[in-house]
Formats: structure tokens, sequence, C-alpha cells
């Protein structure tokens, strides 16, 4: 292996590495997390130190964030298992080349990965795009229009702002004005926004009739928006 192959193939596997850890927390996000405890629950599982214990109530209270761990350690194992592999080879066949050209190449390969890492997190069009092509296929694998996936995007004391795929509409809201849903009066909840299927940002009142289809963000108690909009008793 020459060791301009060797950085190649080290960039790509670098790379997929970042895109499996995007991957994984846009999923473990649909299961209810906010996106700063389930990035870290994926660097957590990828690095193969497992998840923390102190949050592990988080993913065994759940049978899809079981499911997730179980697949997300395993590609854990395989990229530390390949990336030593890959180091240990880089390095033993390396000898007879140019250290200060080694060097520079790996520089470069390493600076290109972070120019990547930067455009897919804080980019927001790449980013918007890229969540949203994630969740979609999340979605179908993982709830089979069973459930209305939920992704908490702020945590403020006991309530939460969240945003809600509905992919399945609770008995409670279906084909009724939200003024005679008793949404507020029975779960305390207020929808904030709803965005329709095609994009466009409707104007929440209490004629409101919500769809299948349709984005919401809304704001309460998690516990509340999970008894609404969660049928499956181990979320």
């Amino acid at each position: 292996m020459s060791t301009d192959f060797a950085i190649l193939a080290f960039f790509s596997l670098m790379l997929a590495y970042l895109l499996i850890c995007e991957i994984f927390t846009i999923l473990f996000r649909l299961t209810g997390l906010t996106e700063e405890t389930a990035r870290f629950q994926v660097i957590s599982m990828l690095t193969t130190c497992g998840f923390t214990t102190t949050e592990s109530e988080l993913i065994t209270s759940s049978r899809k964030r079981k499911k997730l761990a179980f697949i997300t350690i395993l590609f854990g194992y395989i990229f530390s298992v390949t990336i030593v592999s890959m180091v240990i080879n880089f390095f033993t066949r390396s000898n007879d080349e140019n250290s200060l050209q080694i060097i520079f190449k790996v520089i470069l390969a390493v600076i290109f990965i972070i120019i990547i890492w930067y455009i897919l997190l804080k980019v927001n069009v790449v980013k918007i795009h890229f969540d949203k092509i994630i969740s979609k296929i999340g979605i179908k694998i993982m709830f089979k229009n069973q459930d209305n996936p939920i992704m908490v995007l702020g945590i403020f004391k006991n309530e939460v702002i969240a945003e809600i795929i509905v992919t399945n509409l609770p008995n409670e809201l279906l084909n009724t004005e939200l003024k005679n849903s008793f949404i507020r009066s029975n779960y305390n909840l207020q929808i904030l926004t709803v965005i329709k299927s095609d994009d466009t940002t409707k104007p929440v009142t209490g004629d409101t009739v919500l769809e299948n289809g349709d984005k919401i963000i809304i704001f309460g108690e998690l516990k509340n928006i999970k008894n609404l909009f969660i049928k499956e008793k181990s979320f």
C-alpha cells in the first residue's frame, strides 16, 4: 500500500466516521433526545466507551434507542479496529518516504476533514437538507408511520420546545379544531407553529386542524407531549 493511498483511505474512513456520527445523532434526536445529548451519546458509543452511566436510563428506557445504541457501538468497534490497523500499516510502510512530505499530506487530509465537518454542521443550508434527508429515512425505517418522531429543540426547567413530525395523528386531534381538542386543558401543551408538508408555515389559531405530514413546534412538559403523541409505552 503506497503512502498516498494510505492517506486517502484514512481520509475516507474519517469522513465516513463523521458522517456516521451525524447520521446517528439525527436518529437519536428522532427518539426525543436533544441534539447536544444525542451527539454526546453517539460520540461515546462510537469511541467504544459505550453510553455514559449517568444517562444510561435515557437509552435503556426505549426499545428504539437500545437498538440504535447496539448498532452504533457495533460501528464504533468496526471503526476502531480498522483505524488501528490502518495506522499500523501506514507507519510500517512509510519508512522509505520523506517524513516531511508525509506530515504535510496528513495535515492536508486533516484540514479537508475539518472543512467538510464545518460545512456539515455550520452551513445551515447543507445541515438542513442533510437533516431532512436522514430524518425522512429514519422515520420510514424506525417508526413506519406508527409513532410521531419528537425532536427536542430546547429545555426550559420542566418544559421543552419540541418539533414533532406528525405521521400518525392522535385520535384527540383527528379532524378536530385545536379549540375543541382540549390539548391545553388536558395536556397543558401549546402549539407554537405548524409547518405543512410543502414547507409553508401556517398561523396557529383555534380553528387550526392538524394533519398527517405536518411538522409542529410545541411547548410543554415532555412527558405530556409523549402521552399525547406516542402510543408506544416504552418510548
